[in-house]
């Protein structure tokens, strides 16, 4: 007796191998089989090296991609103030609640361009280049960005990399000095833990930073007041640059901060750069007008002592003199100091008066 192909009694393997050869037979007029073509080695999104930038003044200082991340395809970078769309008011779009700070500091033209992820995840790296009318407004942007009302011997405080002038990394951003430039670098991915965020923008960004820094035009000299600033027991990054009061109203104009540590030990070092002697006693003069305040005598070419409070802060003892065309301060750091504080606790965090005229001797080339 024959068995039909579909016979239970028939031997299973013969079953199998009758399956296989019927799978084989196709209509002879079918369309042949085609695999799937492997993935393309470089996505979409970034295929061609990915988007321009339109705006021809700023299109030299940006790469057309980095670590796999392109300009974005489908472009629309905005452009704010100097020959741009917008007028640099509209940055307020941009800075929420901060654009009277970047104006207060000269900028005068800004761009928002974004790079997007060539694997095609959600993440992009946001651009804002701003453009200031000086180098010391730009610097003293960066330092504002980096320390901030921060205390820059604080775990959270960016570390410095390479790039421009100055540039610090934190949280998923960098921020990069360089002549009249601001660079600003955000790693954004929703999607991502902030411990993914911390590993990818330092992945990331540093390369980028450093290529933009690059191509970015203007000297990387530090303002004359910052690099006048002593180094041994500088903290990384610990410089603080303004352009109106360096002490807020004591009418004294444009200087650095540097903020030291030395052991237990922390204090500030205020530099202030003039065009001549003259403008240095016009510094010292007014500085001795504050209320309490008292000549040193022996330090400098002359000097001054006096107690200042900044808003928020407990007061503490400065002491400023001048030598040629500088005007130098040390003071107890107000970030380490706290309302209740025992007197040891006090001079474990601070300088004597004694070591200060040390120090500031030191710094004006007396001692």
């Amino acid at each position: 007796m024959r068995r039909s192909f579909t016979d239970p009694r028939l031997p299973a393997a013969l079953m199998a191998v009758l399956a296989v050869g019927l799978a084989g037979c196709r209509d002879k007029g079918a369309p042949p089989r085609r695999e799937p073509p492997p993935p393309s080695e470089k996505p979409a999104t970034c295929v061609g090296g990915g988007g321009k930038i339109a705006d021809a003044v700023s299109a030299p200082l940006f790469p057309q991609g980095s670590g796999g991340f392109c300009l974005d395809p489908n472009g629309g970078e905005k452009t704010f103030g100097d020959s741009a769309a917008q007028p640099i008011d509209r940055i307020c779009d941009l800075f929420d609640g901060e654009c009277e700070i970047y104006l207060g500091y000269g900028a005068r033209r800004v761009i928002e361009a974004r790079y997007v992820d060539g694997s095609g995840s959600p993440a992009t790296i946001d651009v804002h280049l701003s453009k200031f009318g000086t180098s010391e407004g730009a610097y003293a942007m960066f330092t504002r960005r980096v320390v901030g009302d921060g205390d820059p011997a604080g775990e959270t405080m960016p570390r410095p990399i390479a790039g421009g002038g100055s540039a610090a990394l934190g949280l998923g951003v960098v921020y990069l000095w360089r002549g009249a430039y601001l660079v600003e670098l955000t790693y954004n991915n929703e999607t991502a833990a902030e411990a993914t965020v911390k590993i990818e923008g330092d992945k990331l960004l540093p390369p980028l930073a450093k290529e933009m820094g690059d191509r970015i035009p203007g000297e990387t000299a530090l303002p004359p007041a910052a690099a006048a600033l002593p180094k041994d027991g500088l903290l990384p990054l610990g410089v603080r640059f303004v352009t109106k009061d360096l002490l807020g109203d004591a009418g004294i104009g444009a200087g650095a901060f540097g903020y030291y540590r030395v052991g237990e030990k922390r204090y500030r070092i205020a530099s202030l750069i003039r065009a001549d002697a003259e403008q240095t006693k016009d510094v010292i003069s007014t500085l001795g007008k504050l209320g309490g305040a008292t000549k040193e005598k022996g330090v400098g070419e002359g000097a001054v002592r006096f107690m200042h409070k900044e808003a928020g802060a407990p007061q503490v003892e400065w002491i400023f003199g001048r030598a040629g065309k500088g005007v130098f301060g040390i003071g107890d750091e107000a970030r380490v100091l706290r309302a209740g504080m025992t007197a040891d606790d006090h001079a474990r965090v601070t300088l004597t008066r004694e070591e200060k005229i040390e120090r500031l001797k030191k710094v004006l080339g007396g001692g």
